[in-house]
């Protein structure tokens, strides 16, 4: 069974590896800004990003880049920013547990 030093250091990995994320409207990727990068009291590595087109959109898909710049998580979405819309805040929480298999 993994120990708590292993889950420390897997948890640490994750949240440095993360380097930058990423919006697409229509075909065009655009950069967003982390805001934060934490561990949670109870283990979850959160990554929030803030989306912010500063104009009228609809967003379709959000993705985290490593530092390597390769892409580590993708996720589709229709979010439309209109006129009234400032940002957008998006988050994506990675939990490191382990099972057993039999």
């Amino acid at each position: 069974m993994l120990q708590t030093a292993a889950f420390t250091d897997l948890r640490n990995y994750i949240k440095g590896r993360i380097g930058s994320a990423q919006y697409r409207v229509g075909t065009t990727w655009y950069n967003a800004t982390i805001v934060e990068s934490i561990i949670t009291a109870d283990g979850i590595v959160r990554i929030k990003c803030q989306i912010a087109p500063g104009a009228a959109c609809t967003i379709a898909e959000v993705r985290l880049m490593s530092t390597a710049s390769e892409v580590w998580l993708k996720k589709t979405v229709s979010v439309v920013i209109d006129s009234a819309s400032t940002n957008l805040l998006q988050w994506f929480d990675f939990n490191v547990t382990e099972s057993e298999v039999s």
